[in-house]
């Protein structure tokens, strides 16, 4: 499992590891009863508190995304695959939400947004049939 903090996001660093631990899931990479590493673990890994890990696992678990299981360790929800599923719009939301507003500031009408997305992704289908 690969994650990665940025001090420079400007995001709580146990916020960038729900964010990763819930992309990794939507992407497939992590699946349901794969076991994450301990806290202590993955802070050293990290170089964070093992207060901060602590706090992401609590709050993954809070949204049933992960279960503990004192000296068994934690481990992926059996009910991830629902979970994966709107994560994977809530993650796309958030990027298509940067790009709309990173147009807007260049100056870009919604018409242009529009007509570029609609190029982009007729674009892509074009790619994938080949």
């Amino acid at each position: 499992m690969y994650i990665k903090i940025n001090p420079d996001s400007g995001l709580a660093p146990y916020l960038q590891i729900i964010r990763q631990i819930k992309y990794l899931i939507a992407c497939g990479a992590l699946k349901a009863g794969d076991q994450l590493p301990a806290i202590r673990d993955l802070a050293m890994q990290l170089r964070v508190n093992p207060n901060t890990v602590a706090r992401a696992y609590r709050e993954l678990s809070y949204e049933k995304i992960i279960t503990s299981s004192w000296g068994a360790g934690t481990f992926i929800s059996k009910e991830v695959k629902k979970i994966a599923e709107s994560e994977k719009k809530k993650i796309i939301a958030e990027v298509l939400e940067q790009a709309i507003h990173q147009a807007d500031s260049l100056g870009l009408t919604p018409e242009e947004i529009t007509q570029l997305f609609a190029n982009l992704l007729k674009a892509h289908k074009g790619d994938t049939k080949k």
